[in-house]
């Protein structure tokens, strides 16, 4: 099975075999998926399940692409209840795919206790409680490029992006920079301290995201226990969701 998955800026793609490990992988930017050379391994799927939040644009490109290789395709959705894992969301199939998706691959890969965070660090973040088998909600907050962007495009004289992370800048960039850094740290601690307080147990939790190895030290620090880093979370996520309709 092909597992797509299109975030804000990047497509990330694997190929899975029967027994659920990863063959085959890469990724791609957003801007050049409709240049992407089909790789020799798709030819072995026969079809694909996708997650997709980056609009239509990036769709059609999924879709031209699948239609030359002769892959069926499946647009996946997220439900009130996959593999166990309910959906608490005021409207469940608002909930966007990449957060489902990872959540459901956390619920059913990495979870050995009542509680767990998700966390998708990524062009947006987003941090997901996971309690008693069920979804319990979560935040979605801009991640670290966004964040760099929003200050440079927002302010005269601060540049983040030559900035350092230090634990007390004295310049501008630096201050910036590991400001930035300090909000997004800063917003997972807060929700997995909040998660702690509401089941009175200490929640697993797991990363993944492009930014999410350039938060795991930090976070290992702070908790005083490593999470747990998976790069492709929603990828996993996605092969068991449709591997469930089998």
């Amino acid at each position: 099975m092909l597992a797509i998955d299109s975030g804000n800026t990047r497509t990330k793609w694997a190929v899975f075999a029967d027994d659920g490990r990863i063959q085959d992988a890469g990724i791609c930017l957003n801007a050049e998926l409709a240049q992407l050379v089909i790789p020799a391994s798709w030819q072995s799927c026969k079809r694909a399940v996708v997650a997709n939040v980056a609009g239509e644009g990036v769709a059609a490109s999924i879709t031209a692409l699948l239609k030359k290789a002769e892959i069926d395709v499946v647009w996946a959705k997220a439900e009130v209840e996959t593999l166990g894992l309910k959906n608490n969301y005021e409207a469940p199939e608002s909930l966007g795919i990449d957060r489902w998706a990872a959540m459901v691959a956390a619920f059913k890969r990495y979870l050995n206790q009542p509680a767990c965070l998700v966390v998708n660090a990524g062009t947006a973040l987003t941090i997901d409680a996971i309690y008693q088998n069920a979804f319990i909600g979560g935040l979605i907050a801009p991640g670290f490029s966004m964040m760099q962007n929003a200050l440079l495009q927002n302010t005269a004289a601060v540049n983040p992006q030559n900035g350092q992370i230090k634990t007390f800048p004295l310049s501008t960039a630096d201050a910036s920079a590991s400001g930035v850094l300090s909000a997004i740290v800063g917003a997972i601690i807060m929700q997995a301290d909040k998660l702690e307080t509401y089941c009175q147990d200490v929640p697993v939790v797991v990363m993944t995201g492009g930014d999410a190895a350039m938060l795991m030290p930090i976070l290992t620090q702070v908790f005083g226990a490593k999470p747990v880093l998976a790069e492709s979370l929603v990828l996993e996520g996605l092969y068991l969701m449709e591997s469930a309709k089998s």
